[in-house]
């Protein structure tokens, strides 16, 4: 017999894969009763699968109204890119910008992780290869602290992946719009925007590879803000009041 916490995990990863491939929009209601009769198992294991994809940023939980699926806010995906972009330059200040052979091969393994996933559209598999990639920069410090600080936003990969994906649908112009930085640039996929980075760093200009960083991140992170405050704007000002009549 299955433990409760294998048959957790297997919702978790059922219902984290239905929201990543867009079979779940946010704002849609899970219903736990509903997912236990689909899965075969008690209401437990769906009750503690929600509580971690709530953590993960993806499912949301209100008072009387129960789960639903989310995206990171506007603010919060700003201040999740920045983070992570920080320490990860961080790490390449430590090693002056100079990549072991090791992480190089470790990256170039992730790459052809990717392209493969984004040959199969796969944002489970797109998501798994990214944290793979990053991770190789991170440990380039050599500082285990840095490394958990890293780590403690890994959770929040998946939310934000989906923030952009979403977002690239609501302002296509501003994500393709022109940079001063030279690495900001519309690529195809992740596989072509990662490829870049790789390139960036085996060159092992530390300016150049922080550069690219900022460009990945905090850029991106600034383009989500912009796009998602102009679409809240839009909606405000398509709302018309209608005094009743006397």
């Amino acid at each position: 017999m299955e433990s409760k916490v294998t048959l957790s995990k297997k919702v978790e990863t059922y219902l984290r894969n239905k929201i990543l491939n867009g079979e779940l929009q946010p704002n849609d209601k899970i219903a736990e009763l509903d997912v236990a009769g689909k899965m075969g198992v008690s209401r437990g294991p769906v009750r503690e699968a929600l509580k971690t994809l709530t953590f993960e940023g993806l499912v949301e939980y209100q008072t009387n109204k129960g789960c639903s699926v989310t995206t990171l806010s506007p603010k919060d995906a700003y201040e999740v890119f920045f983070m992570r972009g920080s320490l990860e330059k961080i790490a390449l200040e430590r090693c002056g910008g100079r990549c072991s052979d090791e992480a190089v091969l470790k990256m170039e393994i992730a790459l052809g992780q990717m392209k493969r996933a984004c040959e199969d559209d796969s944002l489970t598999a797109i998501i798994a290869a990214d944290e793979m990639f990053h991770r190789q920069i991170v440990d380039m410090g050599r500082m285990s602290r840095l490394t958990k600080m890293w780590q403690m936003l890994s959770p929040l990969n998946g939310a934000m992946f989906l923030t952009v994906k979403n977002s690239r649908k609501l302002g296509a112009d501003v994500f393709d719009a022109p940079s001063a930085n030279k690495y900001a640039v519309s690529h195809k996929n992740n596989y072509e925007a990662h490829k870049v980075i790789l390139e960036v760093l085996k060159k092992g200009d530390l300016k150049d590879s922080c550069l690219c960083l900022d460009a990945h991140y905090i850029i991106m992170g600034e383009k989500i803000y912009r796009v998602n405050l102009e679409e809240e704007v839009r909606k405000l000002s398509s709302c018309s009041y209608s005094a009743p009549l006397p």
